[in-house]
């Protein structure tokens, strides 16, 4: 049996992880962590296979993500994020391209320059956009909430402004269509992220895979503050006596006096058999389709398409044994009713997509391609209460714990701050 009642176990790597134990070794805690795959990321994490290290997901995040952005600082990895200074968004609609952009470094006017300046919409429904920013400010969560596509309708939003800037703004950040969150869910989301930092958009992205980015960084930090972190270790049961914490693998058996459950939220009540209490879990899907072409067939890092199933692409130029390449990410958000088509069928479609929508020529080689599903990318449920009133001494973190925000890596940070902040 392995024994150190003098640590904080932790279970799982995510950024929750991450962040957690983070923060306990500034508390002064040490830290173990046991972790089921070879690298760190959890759902942001990367896989690797023939064509090297691939996140799971593409991952941007605003400058607004402020606990995320301290968890960068900490593990002193700035310099391999970019980093856009002012609000520049490409967006594609019937293969022209108009932007969503402003230098303007002064909040709100960069909001309002932005808006009126995105020619994809009428003058008129630019105006409408901008009113609908204002009146999201104001919403009142005391009243009852209704569903987001409901209430942009409600307040004059067109068809044409929901489809061609709603809907590129918001159905990625919650992986689910305008009408399945609520307006109050709208409302914590601009506030937290874009009306409360009150300053120009400024959207970040890593070059590196989210795995090669994390891993000897964090590692490194591990062995500076005497803890520790187990590799390809899977979990299968926590319980909890009197007397300690017992944490079972196929292999070992660890104790511990404190543990904190940092994977997702399914695996989370597996591991102290809260799966059978009726907890009721929704699930979103991903789904990343990946291509290699033989020549540079977009300039921009990303691109977001309107009136087209392509909703976002990310770009990457790549030079092996002195080849070029360009990786093409299309990321794909709510895809539930994408699940059941077949990886082949899925490549034929996107790549006839992508060809015609970015005017791809003829003679451009599609060189292979990868398909990555996440069917259960995003988790929520509503009975989170009877998750963190489990027992004693056993903790849980992750984004799916943040009512008010949407699953992201800021979500994950945020819940590892609070619970730390609150028991330790």
């Amino acid at each position: 049996m392995i024994n150190n009642k003098k640590t904080i176990t932790i279970i799982g790597c995510g950024i929750s992880g991450i962040s957690s134990a983070v923060n306990l070794i500034e508390k002064g805690y040490k830290v173990r962590i046991i972790e089921q795959k070879k690298t760190v990321g959890g759902r942001a994490g990367s896989i690797s296979n023939k064509y090297g290290n691939i996140d799971i997901g593409q991952h941007i995040f605003l400058d607004s993500y402020k606990n995320f952005f301290k968890l960068i600082s900490k593990l002193d990895l700035e310099k391999d994020i970019t980093k856009n200074e002012n609000l520049r968004i490409p967006i594609v609609d019937n293969k022209k391209k108009y932007y969503i952009k402003s230098n303007f470094p002064i909040y709100p006017f960069s909001i309002i320059f932005a808006v009126l300046g995105y020619k994809n919409i009428r003058l008129v429904e630019r105006i409408k956009v901008l009113y609908g920013l204002i009146k999201i400010r104001f919403i009142n969560k005391k009243r009852n909430s209704i569903p987001f596509l409901y209430w942009l309708k409600q307040n004059h939003q067109s068809n044409e402004s929901i489809v061609k800037f709603w809907e590129i703004i918001c159905k990625p950040a919650f992986n689910l269509k305008l009408e399945n969150f609520s307006n109050h869910q709208a409302y914590d989301l601009f506030k937290y992220m874009i009306f409360g930092p009150k300053k120009n958009i400024s959207i970040c992205y890593s070059k590196k895979p989210f795995s090669a980015l994390f891993t000897k960084p964090f590692e490194k930090f591990l062995k500076d503050n005497n803890s520790e972190i187990i590799f390809s270790e899977k979990i299968q049961k926590i319980t909890n006596d009197s007397q300690e914490i017992k944490i079972m693998s196929e292999n070992n058996l660890y104790s511990a006096e404190k543990v904190i459950i940092a994977t997702d939220l399914e695996n989370s009540l597996k591991l102290v058999n809260l799966s059978k209490n009726k907890i009721i879990i929704q699930n979103s899907s991903i789904i990343n389709i990946i291509f290699w072409f033989d020549k540079k067939i977009i300039e921009d890092d990303f691109t977001a398409f309107s009136n087209s199933e392509l909703q976002w692409i990310f770009s990457e130029d790549e030079k092996k044994s002195g080849k070029f390449s360009q990786k093409i990410t299309i990321s794909l958000s709510d895809t539930d009713h994408l699940l059941g088509i077949t990886n082949s069928d899925l490549i034929k479609n996107f790549e006839n997509m992508i060809r015609k929508e970015l005017s791809v020529k003829s003679n451009t080689k599609l060189l292979r391609s990868l398909i990555i599903r996440s069917p259960k990318a995003t988790q929520r449920t509503k009975d989170t209460k009877s998750i963190i009133n489990y027992g004693k001494n056993i903790f849980f973190v992750g984004d799916w714990l943040i009512d008010n925000l949407p699953n992201t890596m800021e979500a994950a940070s945020l819940s590892s701050k609070l619970l730390v902040e609150e028991k330790f």
